[in-house]
C-alpha cells in the first residue's frame, strides 16, 4: 500500500479519502506520530485486498461514525474481521438519505458548518463514547475512524484530536478542506443529479471549519481539555488520548 507523501493519503483502489493523521506539527513544535490515527471515508466497498492491506498497516480499531441505518444498508468489513476491535457510534442518528428528517434539513438549509457546531454541543455522548473507546483500545496499532465521505462526521473528531494535539487552527481548517478534492470520485455523480441549493452538502469549504472553531472559541473558550472534562472524559484519560497521538 502507498502512502502518498503530501497528503498521507493511504492510496487504494476503493477508498478515497483514508489519510493517516501523523505528520501534523503542533505549536510547541511537536509532530503527530504516524499509524495512530487514520480518518477516512467508508471501507464498505473495500476488496479482500484492501482490507488486508489496511489490517497489516496495521488497523486494530474501527470506529464507525454512521448510523444503524447507514451501516445496515452498505454494511463494514471490520464488523468480522478477525483482530479489529469495531465499534459503530453514530455522532447523529439520521440518516443522510433521508432528507426529511430534521436533522438533514437543518444542512440543506443552512451549511455544513452548523451541523458541526450542532454536533460539537449536542452529540456530546456520541464524541464521549468515541474518546473513551479510543483510549480502551488496542495500542499496538491505528484506530480508524470514518463516517460515508470522511469529511463531516469524521472531520469533527479529527478536529477535536487536532486540537487536543496542540495543531494551528489554519492546519485544521487546510486539513478539513481537503477532503473534496478526494473524494471526487464519489460526490460528483451526486452533485450532477441534484439541485445546486444542496451541493453544499458534498464539499468542505474551508467556511464550516472556521464556522466550527469560531464557535469552540466563543462557547468553550479555545479549551479542548475543558471541553473532553464537560462531557465526561476524565484527566487521565484526557492524558492517555493525547499521548496516542503522539
Amino acid at each position: 500500500m502507498i502512502i502518498e507523501p503530501d497528503t498521507n493519503r493511504l492510496i487504494l483502489p476503493d477508498i478515497y479519502n483514508a489519510r493517516d493523521m501523523g505528520g501534523m506539527r503542533t505549536i510547541s513544535g511537536k509532530t503527530t506520530a504516524y499509524r495512530r490515527f487514520i480518518r477516512a471515508d467508508s471501507p464498505s466497498s473495500l476488496e479482500a485486498s484492501s482490507i488486508k492491506a489496511l489490517v497489516d498497516y496495521p488497523v486494530r480499531t474501527v470506529i464507525d461514525l454512521r448510523s444503524e441505518s447507514e451501516v445496515l444498508r452498505n454494511g463494514n468489513p471490520f464488523i468480522e474481521e478477525p483482530g479489529v476491535l469495531y465499534a459503530n457510534i453514530p455522532l447523529f442518528a439520521a440518516d443522510p438519505a433521508n432528507v426529511s428528517d430534521d436533522t438533514m434539513k437543518m444542512v440543506v438549509d443552512n451549511t455544513l458548518g452548523d451541523l458541526y457546531v450542532y454536533m460539537l454541543d449536542y452529540s456530546q455522548p456520541s464524541i464521549l463514547s468515541v474518546f473513551k473507546t479510543i483510549v480502551t483500545s488496542p495500542t499496538d496499532g491505528a484506530v480508524l475512524f470514518h463516517c460515508m465521505h470522511g469529511k463531516d462526521r469524521t472531520g469533527l473528531i479529527a478536529a477535536l484530536l487536532y486540537l487536543l494535539s496542540g495543531a494551528t487552527k489554519e492546519d485544521i481548517i487546510e486539513d478539513y478542506s481537503s477532503s473534496f478534492q478526494y473524494i471526487r470520485p464519489l460526490v460528483d455523480p451526486l452533485i450532477r443529479a441534484n439541485p445546486e441549493s444542496v451541493h453544499h452538502m458534498y464539499r468542505s469549504d474551508s467556511t464550516n471549519m472556521i464556522l466550527l472553531l469560531e464557535h469552540f472559541k466563543r462557547k468553550y473558550d479555545d479549551d479542548i481539555r475543558g471541553y473532553l472534562l464537560t462531557i465526561g472524559l476524565h484527566a487521565d484519560e484526557i492524558e492517555q488520548l493525547k499521548s496516542r497521538l503522539f
